[in-house]
């Protein structure tokens, strides 16, 4: 191997890590989302059970209910910031592993195409050695 085949082949292994931290990013990316989704289940959850009773009620009992809601109301209001941002966090990253892939698949390209000219080479260099080696034993014998 070259010393230009060894260098795309470095060149490489650099994409290969760059493509697989990139993958690593998307997945905490998508594991706060699922996380920031999940929580707005479980308040929405919470808040479907805060619901008064048949029968009688206290007043004291529907105002803490009334409270509570209006607090997991809030709570799911000041959700949705964070959660957008962390799709859009998601999206950007998404793009940034298909970029990592292409920019891999392009060096992988280029290596194969190197590793094939050096061969060629090599095979051409072989050969027309054994050409001028075969025709000085000739001379040689006449």
């Amino acid at each position: 191997m070259t010393a230009n085949a060894q260098r795309w082949q470095r060149i490489l292994k650099v994409r290969a890590v760059q493509r697989q931290l990139a993958e690593l990013q998307l997945h905490r990316c998508e594991k706060e989302v699922r996380n920031l989704v999940d929580l707005g289940h479980r308040i929405s959850a919470i808040r479907a059970a805060a619901q008064p009773l048949v029968g009688a009620q206290s007043g004291m009992m529907l105002r803490s209910l009334c409270e509570l809601s209006s607090r997991l109301d809030t709570a799911q209001r000041a959700l949705a910031t964070p959660s957008r941002n962390a799709q859009e966090a998601r999206n950007r990253q998404r793009h940034a592993v298909v970029a990592a892939r292409q920019r891999e698949t392009a060096i992988e390209k280029l290596a194969a195409n190197v590793a094939a000219q050096d061969a060629k080479h090599a095979l051409d260099r072989q050969n027309r050695a054994a050409i001028f080696r075969k025709a000085a034993k000739s001379e040689g014998m006449s």
